[in-house]
């Protein structure tokens, strides 16, 4: 009798446990369908049509942002909700989906120091933040030999904050961007931020870009 009821309380956690995942998950499947909506608006306001490449582009985003949240789904349902989720291991989830989709046209590095935790919570913003970086240095942080070249990091400063920079080749930020920051990857970026109390710095120089993004470690 003991054991049976040992057994219903387990099923109970279980299904609370599953119940709370799919709260959540259902809650980041709402925040990518607006960025999906907020892109496709925005297209459609543009005075000239997007190029094959750029609607492809936002195609193989969206797509690596549907696996990011498969990925979680996962994480949330075999560890509960209750716990942080490694850093690490989900960017280099992002950075791999990122990497097939762009079939070789463009070269990953990454560099993720172990530490970094974050809730579950914020995981899903974050994977949105790095891929709408990664995304524009792929559209407009071409070198000169037209390649594109990310470099990846994750790292926990000496305050336990969490640092996230996402750096390219490219030719760095029009000098009508450099203070403004009006594009919708900006403000979206911006917004995301926001969300996870974060802070985003933009370095811009002739050898490159560098986004850093700095969050408060699951400590804080």
């Amino acid at each position: 009798m003991e054991s049976a009821t040992i057994t219903d309380e387990s099923k109970c956690i279980d299904c609370h446990r599953l119940a709370e995942a799919d709260h959540r998950i259902a809650n980041h499947l709402a925040m990518l369908g607006s960025y999906i909506r907020l892109k496709s608006a925005t297209l459609v306001k543009r005075k000239t049509h997007a190029t094959p490449a750029e609607a492809l582009l936002l195609l193989k985003a969206i797509g690596v942002q549907i696996d990011a949240v498969s990925t979680l789904h996962r994480m949330l349902a075999l560890q509960g909700i209750s716990g942080t989720v490694n850093l690490a291991t989900y960017l280099a989830t992002v950075c791999d989906a990122l990497r097939s989709a762009m079939a070789g046209d463009v070269d990953i590095v990454e560099d993720f120091e172990p530490g970094c935790a974050l809730s579950a919570n914020d995981m899903l913003p974050v994977a949105q933040i790095v891929t709408e970086v990664m995304t524009n240095a792929i559209k407009h942080g071409q070198g000169t030999s037209g390649a594109v070249s990310l470099n990846v990091s994750c790292r926990l400063n000496d305050d336990g904050a969490i640092l996230i920079a996402v750096s390219d080749t490219g030719p760095g930020l029009p000098s009508t961007s450099q203070d403004g920051h009006q594009g919708l990857g900006f403000k979206i970026v911006d917004r995301l931020t926001a969300q996870v109390n974060g802070t985003v710095t933009y370095l811009s120089e002739e050898q490159g870009l560098t986004v850093r993004l700095i969050l408060p470690g699951a400590a804080s």
